[in-house]
């Protein structure tokens, strides 16, 4: 299979081999589809990162991605088609609807024996986010557009940790046909039969706080600024930093904003 989101930096990733942070191999993905718009996006940052930044900054400061895993779209390929989910998920009805029928359906046997190694192993809290073909594009972006579940992942018992992690996944996959991104769809003149999902499975960055976990700082990063202010120009980018998780900036908090051109010049608001 083809890859559409093929980049110089993909031969950088590796198959899934079960040992998630044992292993050498930080990037790793399962099936033999497509990465999707944010998967690709980070295998481009991680060839960056090594190949160019490398240790710089060391040992002061270490620039790194946090392990993640990438179920491709061959396995949303094969779990559409043999569960029959199309009829419901094209049918336009309650969001809820679709997610129950996504619920009940099965994961493909080999996805749900590399999902089962992984949770076994790890303890640590994960993300489970989309990675859709259309994500991450410059002037379309689907930022917010499709479900990312974060799952504590410190329950006792590996049934039970595997099986949130079987729900989030199913519930990202269900989210390319909720109302938000089906309306999406038509504001940006694209069909949701053309859309195929990947899933991110990935380490979330941050440190325990009591019966919290939460990163100190978390960032997006837009390489083009279509409201550049001062001596910034679009081309410069801009930077949004919130305290804590990004759902911050996602949902239009409190957040820093500069350019990374100019990122001592102040921000323009009082």
């Amino acid at each position: 299979m083809g890859m559409k989101n093929y980049s110089p930096h993909r031969g950088m990733l590796v198959p899934f081999d079960r040992n998630f942070f044992s292993s050498d191999h930080k990037f790793t993905y399962m099936g033999r589809g497509e990465l999707g718009g944010k998967a690709h996006g980070l295998s481009e940052m991680k060839g960056i990162l090594e190949s160019e930044i490398g240790g710089r900054y060391a040992p002061d400061l270490k620039v790194l991605i946090p392990t993640l895993t990438v179920i491709t779209t061959e396995y949303f390929d094969l779990f559409m088609k043999e569960n029959d989910l199309y009829p419901i998920a094209l049918s336009g009805k309650r969001d809820e609807l679709i997610a129950h029928a996504f619920q009940r359906a099965h994961l493909p046997v080999r996805l749900v024996g590399d999902l089962r190694a992984l949770v076994s192993e790890v303890h640590t809290p994960l993300a489970i986010r989309s990675s859709s073909m259309l994500e991450d594009a410059m002037f379309e972006p689907f930022a917010s557009v499709y479900s990312t579940k974060m799952i504590p992942n410190n329950q006792p018992g590996v049934d039970t940790r595997f099986r949130k992690l079987v729900e989030a996944v199913k519930y990202v996959y269900a989210s390319t046909f909720f109302r938000g991104a089906r309306n999406y769809m038509k504001a940006t003149h694209h069909s949701t039969l053309d859309e195929k999902m990947a899933v991110i499975i990935q380490e979330v960055a941050g440190s325990r706080f009591g019966e919290r976990f939460y990163p100190h700082i978390s960032g997006v990063v837009r390489s083009y600024n279509f409201y550049p202010t001062g001596n910034a120009s679009p081309e410069d980018g801009v930077v949004d930093l919130a305290l804590g998780f990004g759902r911050t900036i996602v949902d239009e908090g409190v957040a820093w904003s500069y350019s990374p051109r100019f990122p001592k010049a102040g921000a323009p608001f009082n």
